[in-house]
């Protein structure tokens, strides 16, 4: 029987690339995750600047326009959470109450369960207390660093986000002079593919996350969820992290009602309503909004997600997908990388 013997210098080689890659991606973090937000950005507000152009405007003030218009979007976002915010605020006594009404209940619990006092689980409180001030002033203390931190971020996504947009032709241009595939032609048609596949891939995300946020806000107001518009845009904008975002989402509202009514109930009801519309949202939604442009299969994409949050964090997780959609399409395009296409790809894909 005739076998092909494994090259193992080949073998070397290749494990030796993926780990110089993965290295240089996280020690590249704070480089290429700027770098990386903003080419989605300028794929997204791509046709909205052309569309500008076309209407007489020119390159750079296109590109400024389209810029503007998404920070206005997100502006308006964050005036509604911030507007909830304050809502939530003016009914800290009554929660501050409801808290203390189910940690007696736990105390006494606890005491039923381990013989241990009121009085000695507050003298155990008194004494941790120094240490949770401190630990409250250093989780502040990060905050306004991390917020500083993240304005600058935001200005040079921003910035790097205008000058692709300026740019556009020349970066597509030099992709296609590269010609790492046959031809002018077909390296030209590989990059337009990559376009629309991110294109498509955040426009659906965003009206994915739309419809979301007016579902559950008409939901948890149906379930008498207080702050219902609050916790319907956190849980519907944490699901732009695939699979694991609506999870965390959830959540909030679960522990918020569980914390605060009286009744068992409202989180059971909670949960039923969330599971109804993840249904909903991976069989309509999803698959017809966003559709099957990422056609990256549900174990690949989990991978991906998690090693994204390994390498980059956060928002590893929300841009190693459509990342990992652009590494596929140009595996489908060379012959020799064909094996780890295929591996990424979905079922449909195999009957086809």
């Amino acid at each position: 029987m005739n076998t092909k013997r494994i090259d193992l210098n080949q073998l070397n080689k290749f494990l030796l690339s993926i780990f110089l890659v993965l290295l240089m991606l996280y020690l590249g973090r704070l480089f290429l995750i700027p770098v990386a937000v903003a080419i989605f950005f300028a794929m997204l507000l791509y046709p909205l600047a052309k569309k500008l152009q076309h209407y007489g405007l020119k390159k750079s003030t296109a590109a400024m326009a389209a810029i503007l218009l998404l920070l206005v979007v997100l502006a308006l976002v964050s005036l509604v959470v911030y507007n909830r915010i304050e809502y939530l605020r003016t009914d800290l006594p009554e929660m501050e109450l409801k808290i203390k009404e189910k940690t007696a209940r736990l105390q006494w619990l606890l005491y039923e369960t381990t013989d241990i006092s009121e009085y000695e689980q507050n003298a155990i409180l008194e004494q941790k207390k120094p240490d949770i001030f401190k630990a409250i002033g250093k989780a502040l203390k990060n905050f306004l660093i991390d917020s500083l931190y993240l304005l600058l971020v935001i200005f040079i996504i921003l910035t790097y986000t205008f000058f692709m947009l300026v740019y556009r032709h020349r970066i597509r241009n030099f992709f296609i002079k590269v010609n790492w595939f046959h031809d002018y032609k077909e390296s030209k048609q590989v990059l337009f593919r990559i376009t629309r596949i991110v294109h498509d891939y955040l426009k659906g995300t965003f009206t994915v996350i739309s419809i979301l946020a007016v579902v559950y806000a008409l939901g948890f107001w149906a379930i008498g969820l207080e702050h219902a518009i609050l916790f319907a845009l956190i849980t519907a904008l944490l699901r732009v992290i695939p699979y694991f975002g609506s999870f965390l989402g959830i959540a909030l509202p679960i522990v918020f009602a569980f914390l605060l009514k009286d009744s068992l109930w409202y989180p059971v009801v909670i949960l039923l309503f969330f599971m109804v519309t993840q249904l909903l949202e991976a069989n309509l939604l999803t698959p017809y909004i966003t559709g099957s442009r990422v056609k990256l299969n549900p174990l690949a994409t989990i991978m991906v997600i998690l090693l994204g949050n390994l390498i980059w964090g956060v928002p590893g997780m929300i841009l190693f997908v459509p990342l990992f959609a652009i590494l596929k399409v140009i595996f489908d395009e060379i012959p020799q990388l064909h094996p780890y296409g295929y591996i990424l790809g979905n079922e449909k894909e195999e009957t086809e």
